[in-house]
Order: C-alpha cells, then structure tokens, then sequence
C-alpha cells in the first residue's frame, strides 16, 4: 500500500528538508528541535540482572568502551543543535562511565530542553548528585523492580534495594536543598511473574520518597536467560488486576504514570489463574489500542522519523528496541555525518516500510509495541541479544 509521503521521504536532500516534509504531514511538529538523541557513554553495567544481556558471560567479558568526551562532544555538536531530548543512556550504566560528569557539562552547554537518563542507581555518589542538579538534567529514571529488599535484590543481581532507596532519597533531598525544580525522578518498573505483586506497593514507596512519575512495562524475554516462563502474558488476569490497583494508587497520590501497558483482552481465551476478587478487571472499550492492529496507525511507529539511538562505540541503531539489528552507520568525529545516516538508503526503507505497513522482522517483536499491544502474541517472542550487538560494541 503506497502513500504520497512514502514516495516523497525519498526525496529529501537535507535535515531541514526531513523536518519541513514530516512536519507538514503531522509526523513531526512544527518545532525545530524535533530529535531526540539516545546514546551509550559506556557498554558496562554493574548489575546482572535476571532479564538483562548484561548476564550473558560473554557480554560481561567484552572489552570495555567509554565514549570518550571528544567523540560525545561531536556528536552533540551535530545532533544536539536539532534536539528538543537527551537520553545520555540506552541499555547501559551512564554512572559506569568515568566521563559521566565531563559528559554532563559538555551537553549542558547546548541548553537541550530535556535530558535525562536511565540508571539501577547503585553508584548515584554525592559527586554525580551535586553535577546531575548543576547541569540542569531534567529527569532521572531509576529501575526499581520491586518494592521489597527480596523482590529486588533477587531481579537486580549485585545491587542492594535498601542502597538504592537511600541514593534516590538523598538526590531528592538535595535537590529541595538547593531550591531547584530538576532533576524530576521516576521508577521504572518491569512487571514479571515474580514481582508484579508489587507493583501497588512501588507507587505507595514512590510517593513517600517524594517520587514525581512512574512508569511500567512488560519483561523483555533474551533467548538464553529462561525467562520467557516469567512473562505476564501466561497471567493476563493476575497482571490486569495489579496494574489496575497500582494504577489506581498512582492516581490517589498524584503521581502521573505516562507509559503503561494496556490491559490484557480476558475475552480472549486465556489460561487459568488466580486473583483476588475485590477489584474489578473491565474488558477494553471497542476502540481501544488492545483491539486494533499493532501496524495499523500510519505512521504506526514513530521512532525513525525523530529518534536517534547511538551505542558507546557510535553506532547508530535503526530505533532504540531493534536487540540484535545491525547499525545503520556510525557517528564519530571521523566517522559518517548524522545527515548521511538519517537520510541514507537504511533509514529511508525503514521508513517506507512503516508507512506502508509492511513491518519488517524487528517490528513485529518489538518491546514497546507489546505494551501497547498486549493481545498481540507475536509481540511478546524471545529476543536474541547477540553480545557484541550495537548497544554494546565498540
């Protein structure tokens, strides 16, 4: 199925031509900043957790690359200038970087009007706290996969839950400390079989630490790590019913939770499983994301018309959940040019593809769609996460 814009994405000769043909198609705003650039400064993380690549033996015993000041400083210099967001992480640990405060100085310098970044937050020291508010990081996301010391040390392997909570509280005290309204903190939470139980009590911790947002998904299954058995989708009932109650808690305390799952479809058929009786777990309307197609919305995924996602070594990935996919090119101080990238053969196919509605591999397992999508079995297949893969190489 051709459309007008699939055939004109072809045709545009530079960045401004990208922006000015997306935005007046309703891809993209009108806002000159439209990028959002997501990138490693490391390949480590200091956490094996049970659902992570970074359990694998073979990812642990990779050399290590930390992108190196200079080569961040490039890449900001070409991508920062169009970006309205700065994640400075992608599937790694940013505080495992020895530059993760000289990183933090160079891209304040751009005034990005939101960065951010994802951390277990084990190494959140009083150094990385006082740069993180200095800088002017807009928000920290910090996984939290539990809400107990058990839950969570037995998910985020070399980590200690009650070390975490106290870093979280200690950034947030000194943030008030010093008058400032940034950085927000968030909780990200994976909900599996073996912690979804908490998901309720996540937001009731949130909110005693003074918490501003959360946010939940559901487990990414690796082949190889034997979690598939963990995925939610075997309990639709029982996961319905504790994101409803978490939810429902979220709500009663202010806390605005942006991205969740929808709910499971239980007028599907489903397998047996136990839940308490005292909430209620309504079917989706008629309309609602759980009874349409995963492909249908044009552009059915947004990512590869904004979205920059670049591992510790400069490799650009085609979207931030393509595990396993080979990188389009790779941003370096001598390497390809965003503008080569972003408007080259790789990125333009991808494109049409998604305009067409004609997904390729890597869509139809694709993370972010299986939460919007749950009834989608396909969308919940076991990844590989090949080590040595873009968000990790060198």
């Amino acid at each position: 199925m051709h459309t007008p814009l699939d055939e004109a994405v072809t045709t545009c000769r530079s960045l401004d031509d990208f922006h000015a043909l997306m935005s007046a198609h309703g891809v993209l705003a009108a806002e000159p900043r439209f990028m959002h650039l997501e990138l490693d400064i490391t390949n480590k993380c200091n956490l094996r957790c049970v659902m992570c690549y970074h359990s694998f033996e073979a990812t642990r015993r990779l050399p290590t690359v930390n992108m190196a000041p200079e080569d961040f400083g490039a890449i900001a210099d070409a991508v920062l200038p169009r970006a309205g967001r700065l994640s400075l992480s992608l599937g790694n640990e940013p505080l495992m970087s020895p530059h993760f405060i000289p990183v933090l100085r160079l891209a304040a310098k751009h005034r990005v009007p939101e960065v951010n970044f994802f951390t277990n937050g084990f190494l959140l020291d009083e150094a990385k706290i006082e740069a993180i508010i200095e800088c002017g990081v807009t928000q920290v996301c910090v996984s939290l996969d539990g809400a107990t010391a058990p839950t969570y040390n037995a998910i985020r392997r070399n980590s200690d839950f009650d070390r975490v909570v106290g870093n979280v509280a200690r950034l947030i005290a000194r943030r008030n400390e010093l008058g400032s309204r940034t950085p927000r903190v968030r909780f990200d939470f994976v909900m599996m079989q073996r912690n979804v139980h908490e998901a309720e009590a996540i937001v009731h911790l949130a909110s005693r630490l003074g918490v501003q947002e959360m946010n939940f998904c559901h487990l990414v299954s690796y082949e190889g790590l034997d979690m598939e058995g963990e995925s939610l989708k075997h309990t639709k009932a029982l996961c319905n019913y504790w994101l409803l109650r978490a939810l429902d808690a979220a709500n009663r305390a202010g806390i605005p939770v942006p991205f969740h799952p929808q709910l499971f479809d239980l007028e599907l058929p489903k397998e047996p499983d136990r839940i308490a009786a005292d909430v209620p777990v309504p079917a989706p309307p008629a309309d609602s994301p759980a009874v349409q197609g995963p492909f249908d919305p044009t552009p059915y995924c947004p990512y590869p018309f904004f979205h920059v996602s670049v591992g510790p070594g400069g490799h650009v990935l085609p979207r931030p959940f393509s595990h396993g996919e080979e990188p389009y090119g790779r941003l370096t101080a001598d390497g390809d040019t965003i503008e080569t990238i972003w408007l080259g053969p790789a990125f333009t196919t991808l494109r049409q593809r998604i305009l067409r509605h004609d997904p390729p591999d890597m869509c139809r397992r694709c993370a972010f769609l299986s939460n919007r999508f749950p009834n989608a079995a396909h969308l919940f297949a076991v990844r590989q996460a090949a080590p040595g893969d873009a968000s990790t190489r060198r």
